[in-house]
């Protein structure tokens, strides 16, 4: 009886930290498991024969990994050649190494992991054989696609991206175009169109699987356009069907808070609402080929939403770089949905001209200003004007940057933010906190700190643009930011700082890269000239006492002037202005230079009056004739000249009330999280090293008890069962508090 026992509580000696281990361990692969799939004779070959080409083609062409940025195709088929040899190189990336075909080591050692994951190298390979022909260039994407799809299936845990919800959506596209041009070879090995079908299989139950779906960004729109794809394309593979219906319930769901009545991608980004008006155009395709109607309000949506992009488009396709927007210039990929839910082929568009002069978007939070809109495209007559006041708590890419302004005028950017900084390069936690912007903050404020921004007043006239903006938080910190734009002749941004508590405001002017700064003669005044086009523009900053203005070009501390510019950060030059937080103010003045460079400014501009926000009075000595702008009350009153004739008085109307469509946004939201919201966390590290300490921990108790096994005695079994319970209580703290804290 005695060894029967002895043998049991053996047993439950074992047993319980196997137990812990298991509930560590257990969710984590949980996760990632997903059954595959039997891919069957006959699905090969009704997917050898069906849909048609064309579908597929239309199909490929909706990439989700953006594009690689070769500027010809010589330079493309360059690139595969180097592939040949195991080294990607793609434009204004480092060259990298890989193995080939394939090696799972890659998937964590490649500089770009997503991009690997996302299959890029067989992508560009395909892209070159279709322009050559050439044969091993389809022969080494077929070996990158085996390799990478036999490893995933054979996998236990992520490596890399291996997993990641954009690299499994990015995926399908790239192994359509493979299908495509495999299906029909002549050298076709049903082997190989099993391995890729069910890798196909396995991805559309990775997309599917709702503790994977990132409901709350464009992440969750590219995985449900995933599942369209693959039903669409490989309708017979199994789970296919079913795919459909979970893309779409998905998507009604989103489309309630992805993109507003405006037509806005609420992703805080100029950048990231033309990718997510790429996939709402994607959205209506994929309905068409499936012969369903574009319900109405997405087709609303849709066209508001390529609206508002083409206010933000540029003559020359680059964007305003608020927000994570990069500066490179792009060519859209766009439909045109019809009155009956149907539209045609995806197209890629060139030619975009702003529908208004001003556009007002209060519930997203952005405005638009143009000017010279009557001799588009031509730059050196245009001037653009955007502000930004977006803040949409839990969507996707917000970046601190309430209140920030990015002016372009004569086809040069001037004022600017940082724009789309790299993930995993240094100074990415900068770029998205306050740093990274030119919105007034308070020094050492957090970029995830409790705040509301609001538009208090606007107007525009045709000429004269006015906006009122404020940022408020719970700790007293009130920043009010005027901007008044006169034609295309000069800006002025007014910030009034309140705080309870004396501190200390930062706000950080960026201009582009490409800009050479010299110092007027006038105190705190540049002149700012393009390296390219030659154009140049005067800055003048004038604030109340206590103030310090500094400039500083790739600083690292303080983190200051940084562009990211074709993917690379830059070194920019930057006008740090630090005020006092208690009721203090601070100008700056932008005036576009004669093209002839003559300077525009004759002395520095002089604050006449300050009472408030509300009542100040600004005089600006220009070459034709004294500039004075006065507040007073809800009126600007300018005035040009001595002659009281040349007076201007702009009534500001008051910012309509957006509250109603933004709480519908956010029940929206909301709504999505209660029913997504239970996804996985990323928890592996901790789970490794909490598993290694319990490993240790074991190891040494088992030592223990061999050497002190005689002394012991009778007292053996009690102890065991103490450190059992010791176990079991060890392990519900791992479970239910380190790995949900």
């Amino acid at each position: 009886m005695g060894a029967m026992r002895s043998r049991y509580t053996s047993v439950l000696w074992y047993f319980i930290p196997l137990l812990v281990f298991s509930s560590i361990w257990v969710p984590e692969f949980s996760h990632y498991y997903v059954p595959g799939a039997r891919i069957a004779d006959d699905v090969v070959m009704q997917s050898r024969a069906t849909p048609s080409d064309s579908v597929l083609q239309e199909l490929e062409e909706m990439r989700l990994a953006g594009m690689a940025g070769f500027r010809s195709d010589r330079e493309l088929i360059a690139a595969a050649q180097h592939l040949l040899k195991g080294e990607l190189k793609l434009p204004n990336s480092v060259p990298w190494k890989f193995a080939v075909p394939f090696s799972a080591t890659d998937l964590t050692t490649a500089s770009s992991q997503l991009q690997f994951a996302s299959l890029i190298i067989p992508s560009i390979l395909l892209d070159a054989y279709g322009l050559t022909g050439r044969q091993e260039f389809f022969a080494l994407a077929r070996g990158v696609i085996t390799g990478l799809a036999e490893h995933e299936r054979a996998a236990w845990l992520p490596e890399g991206f291996l997993w990641d919800d954009h690299a499994t959506a990015a995926r399908i596209p790239v192994l359509i175009k493979f299908w495509r041009l495999y299906r029909m070879r002549t050298d076709f090995d049903p082997g190989v169109a099993r391995i890729v079908l069910q890798l196909l299989a396995r991805s559309g139950q990775l997309l599917a699987k709702p503790s994977h779906y990132t409901f709350r960004t464009n992440h969750g729109v590219m995985q449900n356009l995933g599942l369209l794809h693959l039903c669409i394309a490989f309708p017979e593979i199994p789970g296919a069907r079913g795919w459909c219906k979970t893309a779409l319930d998905r998507f009604t769901e989103q489309m309630r808070f992805f993109v507003n009545v405006e037509g806005v991608v609420l992703e805080h980004s100029a950048g990231y609402h033309a990718f997510g008006m790429e996939l709402l155009g994607m959205i209506s395709r994929c309905l068409t080929l499936m012969d369903r109607p574009i319900p109405s309000d997405w087709r609303d949506k849709y066209w508001k939403a390529r609206a508002y992009y083409g206010d933000l488009r540029r003559p020359d396709g680059t964007l305003p770089m608020y927000g994570d927007t990069g500066s490179n210039a792009s060519i859209p990929l766009v439909t045109a949905p019809d009155g009956a839910g149907r539209t045609a082929a995806l197209q890629r568009a060139r030619d975009w001209r702003p529908d208004r002069s001003f556009g007002l978007f209060p519930i997203a939070g952005h405005a638009i200003s143009w000017r010279g809109l009557e001799k588009w495209p031509e730059p050196h007559d245009l001037a653009q004007t955007v502000a930004t006041w977006a803040n949409f708590p839990g969507h996707g890419h917000k970046l601190a940057d309430e209140l920030s302004v990015v002016l372009w005028s004569g086809g040069q950017t001037w004022v600017t933010n940082s724009g789309y900084w790299p993930y995993g390069h240094w100074g990415r936690e900068h770029a998205e906190g306050w740093e990274g912007a030119n919105a007034p903050h308070l020094l050492g404020e957090p970029k995830n700190s409790v705040r509301t921004a609001e538009l208090l007043g606007f107007a525009d006239d045709g000429r004269v643009t006015v906006l009122d903006l404020r940022r408020q938080s719970p700790a007293g910190y009130s920043a009010r930011r005027q901007l008044v734009q006169l034609g295309s002749e000069l800006w002025v941004v007014l910030d009034q700082i309140q705080d309870s508590t004396p501190r200390r405001s930062i706000t950080l002017w960026t201009v582009d890269p490409a800009l050479a700064i010299v110092e007027e003669p006038f105190e705190n005044a540049f002149r700012l000239k393009s390296r390219g086009s030659g154009a140049t523009m005067s800055a003048h900053f004038l604030a109340s006492a206590g103030t310090e203005i500094k400039t500083f070009r790739g600083s690292r501390q303080p983190f200051a002037g940084w562009v990211v510019s074709e993917g690379t950060p830059t070194p920019a030059t930057a006008f740090r202005i630090e005020q006092p937080s208690g009721n203090s103010w601070a100008l700056a003045l932008w005036v576009p230079e004669k093209r002839d460079g003559a300077a525009t400014v004759s002395a520095p501009p002089e604050m006449l009056e300050w009472i408030s926000g509300d009542r100040w009075k600004l005089s600006i000595p220009m070459h034709t004739g004294n500039v004075v702008l006065q507040r007073m009350g809800g009126e600007v009153i300018l005035q040009e000249g001595a002659q009281t004739k040349d007076t201007v008085r702009i009534t500001l109307a008051g910012a309509p009330d957006v509250s109603a469509e933004r709480a519908v946004i956010r029940s929206a939201f909301e709504a999505a999280e209660v029913q997504f919201g239970k996804r996985h966390r990323d928890l592996y590290r901790y789970r490794l090293k909490i598993s290694y300490l319990l490993l240790a921990i074991l190891a040494i108790q088992e030592i223990i008890f061999l050497l002190l096994r005689k002394i012991m005695g009778r007292y053996q079994l009690a102890l065991r069962v103490a450190l059992s319970s010791a176990w079991l209580i060890m392990g519900a703290w791992i479970v239910f508090v380190y790995l949900e804290s």
